[in-house]
């Protein structure tokens, strides 16, 4: 028996009213585990059972399987399901935390860092694609990836740092090879939120128009990191 603070990060339906949750926990990593009537209306778990849902969760284990005995809620985000923007920045979220969250291992700080991102975009404490923003640079800095951005990684000058490079893992200045061209603001914004704590991202403020540069720099870099493309990053990255 396991009993933990969980969010719902990936649905499956199955059969005529079961279901296959995926969840990512405080105290377990990733785990994932079948609801049985999961659909039904009738069901005591129906909400307990629904995509970002939060809730304090019983789970059993049976010839090597989890399931969902109980689901006491403490928060829904059902705002977010009903804005594409919203919607699509929470998908890429659990998409990325899905990659990098492992079974078994106590995240905590990864836990804590996707219900604040959750939080703000059920309130629209911050844009979409600038939660989006700080959920990755913040990500990185919890896997110990996070890219440098005081020196040049060729020769390690500080000055004219226009070129950002996920090969090197960092800024390359204008007289090194490597890299891609990047704006001031784009940096500046990055080096802006790393002081701010999840708890604090409503006071993430950056520029439409940085937002989307600043975010298709971080899920390069991200998926550089991963080995592998995020299924979700063509949704977030979309322009209206």
């Amino acid at each position: 028996m396991r009993k933990t603070m969980a969010v719902v990060i990936r649905t499956v339906d199955f059969k005529d009213n079961d279901r296959m949750l995926t969840f990512l926990t405080k105290d377990y990593g990733l785990m994932s585990a079948k609801v049985r009537g999961a659909k039904k209306q009738t069901s005591k778990l129906f909400s307990a059972s629904s995509l970002f849902c939060c809730a304090e969760y019983t789970f059993y284990e049976k010839n090597g399987f989890f399931g969902v005995r109980a689901g006491d809620i403490k928060y829904t985000f059902g705002h977010v399901l009903d804005d594409y923007d919203g919607y699509a920045a929470a998908c890429f979220i659990a998409d990325a935390v899905e990659k990098v969250a492992q079974e078994d291992y106590h995240a905590p700080k990864l836990f804590a860092l996707v219900i604040n991102a959750l939080w703000a975009l059920d309130k629209g404490a911050a844009m979409p694609k600038a939660t989006a923003c700080y959920f990755v640079q913040r990500l990185l800095m919890l896997e110990g990836v996070y890219p440098e951005l005081e020196h040049c990684l060729v020769c390690g000058s500080g000055e004219n740092l226009a070129k950002m490079s996920v090969e090197h893992g960092g800024v390359v200045c204008s007289s090194c090879e490597g890299g891609k061209r990047i704006e001031k603001s784009v940096i500046e914004a990055l080096v802006d939120m790393r002081d701010v704590l999840p708890s604090d991202i409503g006071k993430v403020a950056i520029s439409q128009s940085t937002q989307i540069k600043l975010l298709r720099l971080l899920v390069d870099y991200l998926e550089y990191v991963l080995g592998k493309p995020l299924k979700t990053s063509k949704y977030i990255l979309a322009t209206k």
